[in-house]
C-alpha cells in the first residue's frame, strides 16, 4: 500500500511539474488554479473563469485532483520553486500556518478590505484564515454544518423539530421505537470528530473552544459527562452503523435514516441526484443546545485559496482573486453548486440557501469553526482514530482512555 502511495504521489508531482513547465513567461498565460475538489467542479470553475474573462478581469485554468494525499504531496514539493500554481485550495487551521511559517503564500490583509468585502463577503470569515494578525487566505467555499432531517419520517411519526435537548432525546427515541434508524452515519476516517463536537458545544460552547485552544484538558471532568452522553447515545441505539457517504445519502432519500449532520449545501446532491426537493421532503434543524438560554451553535468549515509567494504567476493571481467574489460570477457557482460566498448571490433553495441566512443571525447562534480546522492537526490525527475506536466500543474504561490518549497529543502540540 506505501508503495502505490509512493507512486500515486510522484506520478502526481511530475504532473504538476510538466504543467508548469511549459516554457515562457507564465505571466502571459492563464494563471493555473490547483485544487483537491476535483470531479464536476472543475468544470463548474472553469465556467466562473469564462465569466471573469467576460467581465475584463484576470482568468486562469483550473486543474483538479480528487486524490487528497497525491494532490498535498504535489503542491508541497512544488511550492519552493516560481513554478509553482499561482492559486491554489489549502486548508484552514494548523496546515496553513504552516505554510505561512515557511513564508510560502502571500498576505492578503489589504485584498480583503479593498476588493473582497466589498463584493458581499462575511469579514468575519476571515477569523479563519488569520495568522498573527494577517489574513493570508480567501474562501473558496464557506459551509455551514447542520442537522438534515427526512420531513416524511418526521411527519409520520408526528415528530416536530427540537427546541431543547430533551426534546432532540426524545424525538430519537421515537423513531428507534418505530425500528427507523435516528442518524445516519458516514464511515470517513475523519468523521469520527462531526457529533464529538456537536455535543461538546450543546453541552458548553467555552469548553469547545478552551478544548480547541488547549486552555482545558480533554480529561477534564466536563468532558467525561459529554463523553458519557454520547456513550449513552450509542447505547441506546441512536446511530445507525457508519456506512460510505453515498450510502448515507441514500439512507436518507430512501427513508431508511431520519437526520444526517452534513453542510446544508448537501441539500444540491439531494435535490439532483435522489429528485429530493428541499423544504418539501426535507429540512434543517441546528443541534439544540442542552442549557436553557444558550445559543445554539453552527459549525462551518471554511476551505482557503491561497496565492503562492514565489510562484511567477503570483500577482496575476492576487488579480484573478479580485475578480472572483463578483456576484455574477459567484451566481455560477451558487447554481451548480449551492456555494453560497457572498451575500450579493441569490439561492432558490431554502434549505441551504435558508440556513446561511439563519446562521448571520447573532442574536440566536454562535458561529464557530469546525474541529478538524480549529484543533492542531495532530491532535486531530490521533483523535478522529480514537473517538472512532470509542465509538464501536463505548466503555467507561474506553472514555478513559480515548481522552488520555488525545490529551498525550494535546499536551505535545500546545506545549
Amino acid at each position: 500500500m506505501k508503495k502505490i502511495i509512493s507512486i500515486s504521489c510522484i506520478v502526481a508531482v511530475l504532473m504538476l511539474l510538466a504543467s508548469c513547465g511549459g516554457g515562457g513567461d507564465s505571466s502571459s498565460s492563464a494563471v493555473e488554479f490547483y485544487t483537491d475538489k476535483g470531479g464536476e467542479n472543475v468544470g463548474i470553475m472553469n465556467s466562473m473563469s469564462d465569466q471573469i474573462k467576460k467581465d475584463g478581469g484576470v482568468g486562469y485554468k483550473t486543474v483538479g485532483y480528487t486524490e487528497v494525499t497525491a494532490y498535498e504531496t504535489a503542491i508541497q514539493q512544488s511550492l519552493d520553486s516560481d513554478k509553482a500554481p499561482g492559486l491554489f485550495t489549502w486548508w484552514s487551521g494548523d496546515k496553513l500556518k504552516k505554510l505561512v511559517d515557511n513564508d510560502l503564500v502571500v498576505d492578503l490583509t489589504k485584498e480583503w478590505k479593498d476588493y473582497y468585502e466589498k463584493e458581499g463577503v462575511n469579514p468575519g470569515l476571515a477569523d479563519a484564515f488569520t495568522i498573527d494578525g494577517k489574513v493570508y487566505a480567501a474562501p473558496y467555499s464557506v459551509l455551514y454544518n447542520g442537522i438534515l432531517y427526512n420531513k416524511h419520517l418526521f411527519d409520520k411519526y408526528n415528530l416536530e423539530v427540537p427546541k431543547t435537548w430533551d426534546e432532540f432525546i426524545k424525538v430519537c427515541d421515537t423513531l428507534k421505537a418505530n425500528k427507523v434508524e435516528p442518524i445516519g452515519l458516514k464511515n470517513d476516517p475523519w468523521a469520527s470528530f462531526l457529533w464529538f463536537q456537536t455535543l461538546i458545544a450543546s453541552y458548553d460552547p467555552d469548553l469547545y473552544v478552551g478544548l480547541t485552544k488547549g486552555d482545558i484538558k480533554y480529561t477534564d471532568p466536563e468532558m467525561k459527562k459529554v463523553m458519557k452522553i454520547w456513550q449513552k447515545m450509542i447505547k441506546k441505539g441512536y446511530f445507525g452503523d457508519p456506512v460510505d457517504p453515498a450510502s448515507q445519502v441514500k439512507m436518507f432519500s430512501s427513508d431508511e435514516s431520519a437526520m444526517i449532520y452534513e453542510p446544508t449545501v448537501t441539500s444540491t446532491t439531494l435535490k439532483k441526484d435522489y429528485n429530493m426537493e428541499p423544504g418539501k421532503d426535507f429540512d434543517v434543524f441546528v443541534a439544540p443546545s442542552m442549557t436553557a438560554n444558550q445559543k445554539q451553535v453552527i459549525f462551518y468549515e471554511a476551505a482557503p485559496i491561497v496565492v503562492s509567494k514565489n510562484s511567477k504567476q503570483s500577482a496575476e493571481a492576487k488579480k484573478v482573486l479580485q475578480s472572483f467574489y463578483k456576484k455574477d460570477v459567484q451566481q455560477i457557482f451558487v447554481d451548480e453548486a449551492g456555494v453560497i460566498n457572498t451575500d450579493q448571490t441569490k439561492s432558490d433553495d431554502p434549505v441551504n440557501g435558508g440556513f446561511v441566512k439563519e446562521a448571520a443571525d447573532a442574536s440566536k447562534y454562535t458561529v464557530m469553526i469546525r474541529y478538524y480546522e480549529a484543533t492542531p492537526i495532530d491532535v486531530v490525527n490521533v483523535a478522529t482514530d480514537e473517538l472512532w475506536k470509542f465509538f464501536y466500543n463505548p466503555t467507561d474504561a474506553m472514555i478513559d482512555d480515548t481522552l488520555n490518549t488525545i490529551q498525550k497529543a494535546a499536551d505535545s502540540a500546545f506545549k
